[in-house]
């Protein structure tokens, strides 16, 4: 009977390798697993969609934050300017500026003009532009047909200085600016200014609206 057992055994051995073998089988594929777990992991890990949403995204927040369509600025021929008559205090006199919307259509304005002093209707400005109060303060805002803003402007008088400083000349008006406009109107104001621009008389306050 040695001769049979031995194929026997033999047989065994044989299934037991085989066994082995299919387990073998298994490990791969679970190995194979690994691979998909890594490549998930390089998908989530890779940065490529998060930091290409932000494209899309910051379209649509450029989109988002595009300012609506609303009134254009206030030009120089859609307002009339006049100035108060004066009120005198320590050496100079306060004026209030105003202008008003003559137009048929709202406009939008807000924040500071310019101002300087001039000989005539179409003469160069005389010595310093008005300085701003408050600089840096700005608020916008929609003036209506008919509607008026008001600007404070401050004049000292040219005779608190040397005349050696000053040079004393006569000024017949206001060269003005709107807010934001690089075109001016004429304003009579007979005073005298000084032709140095050493010496600053003018102060202009931002315009505000009148309530």
């Amino acid at each position: 009977m040695q001769p049979f057992v031995r194929p026997a055994l033999g047989a065994v051995v044989l299934g037991s390798l085989l066994l082995a073998g299919c387990g073998g089988g298994s490990d791969d594929s679970s190995g194979s697993g690994t691979p998909s777990a890594s490549a998930v992991s390089t998908g989530g890990a890779s940065s490529t969609p998060p930091s290409a949403a932000p494209s899309p995204s910051t379209g649509t927040s450029s989109a988002s934050a595009a300012p609506t369509q609303g009134p254009a600025s206030c030009g120089v021929h859609d307002l009339r300017f006049r100035l108060s008559p004066g009120e005198g205090a320590a050496g100079s006199t306060y004026y209030l500026l105003r202008m008003t919307n003559t137009s048929n259509a709202t406009c939008r304005t807000g924040g500071y003009g310019g101002v300087s002093l001039v000989a005539n209707r179409s003469g160069a400005p005389i010595g310093a532009p008005a300085d701003r109060v408050k600089p840096g303060e700005r608020t916008r805002f929609d003036l209506a047909p008919g509607s008026s803003a008001e600007a404070t402007l401050r004049e000292t008088d040219a005779g608190n200085y040397p005349s050696g400083k000053c040079h004393p000349t006569r000024a017949r008006g206001l060269r003005v600016y709107p807010p934001d406009e690089t075109h001016w109107t004429f304003v009579p104001h007979a005073t005298t200014a000084c032709s140095s621009a050493a010496v600053h008389l003018l102060e202009l306050a931002p315009y505000a609206r009148v309530r």
